[in-house]
């Protein structure tokens, strides 16, 4: 889309405001240079509309393509400058996801990311998450260790550090950081099973997002209307 403006806000809106653009930004940002790492994380894109953002986003000097690869040039990182400033003002300003939102594959992908694996044994295993209600598969495992984290729908056959139950919605919230773990903790809406240690654990492994810092709760968040 072209706005025929002078304005540098339209002109930087011309190249990363169309539908997708910022989420792909976001993706190579957090690390994925594989097309399919990418794709993995905008589920709902097609594969010919990523490659032609990708291929846009790579005429405008912010992203190189190799085969089956992408990656930032300087310019395009210095976007984190725009993108993560955007996340804390979501997190803040904007209600919780609402429940068609949520994913179990993004939400686990999301918690992963976010784990400060120096935290974790040397030795992997694994937690086991049972969502009481979910759009795709209920049952989910993180493999953490500290040299990975990463989610899978297929048992890893790994000691099991604990097991959670809860529903997508109670992990997000706590992730995001609109309730406190112990708050989700005391009001059951996650449970969790294990030996002694797995409460303290469960907090420090998979914590909150970064942007979860001064998101607004209850009564004092944002009404929007669906």
């Amino acid at each position: 889309m072209r706005y025929e403006q002078h304005c540098p806000i339209a002109l930087a809106a011309e190249v990363v405001g169309e539908p997708w653009t910022l989420l792909i930004i976001r993706e190579l940002l957090n690390g994925s240079t594989a097309i399919t790492d990418i794709a993995a994380g905008v589920p709902a894109m097609s594969t010919g509309l990523l490659t032609k953002r990708l291929r846009k986003l790579e005429a405008t000097g912010l992203v190189v393509l190799r085969p089956r690869q992408a990656e930032l040039t300087e310019a395009g990182r210095e976007l984190a400058e725009v993108i993560e400033p955007l996340g804390r003002w979501g997190a803040r300003r904007l209600p919780p996801p609402r429940h068609g939102d949520l994913d179990p594959a993004l939400l686990l992908r999301d918690i992963s990311r976010g784990i400060d694996r120096s935290a974790l044994p040397s030795e992997a295993v694994s937690i086991h998450f049972r969502f009481t209600e979910s759009p795709g598969p209920r049952w989910w495992w993180l493999v953490l260790s500290r040299a990975v984290a990463a989610p899978t729908v297929h048992d890893p056959r790994l000691p099991q550090a604990m097991r959670i139950d809860c529903t997508l919605g109670a992990l997000s919230r706590v992730w995001l950081g609109h309730d406190e773990w112990l708050d989700a903790l005391r009001d059951k809406a996650i449970i969790i099973t294990g030996p002694r240690t797995a409460v303290h654990q469960a907090i420090t492994w998979l914590g909150t997002s970064r942007f979860a810092d001064g998101t607004t709760t209850g009564a004092d968040a944002p009404i929007m209307s669906s």
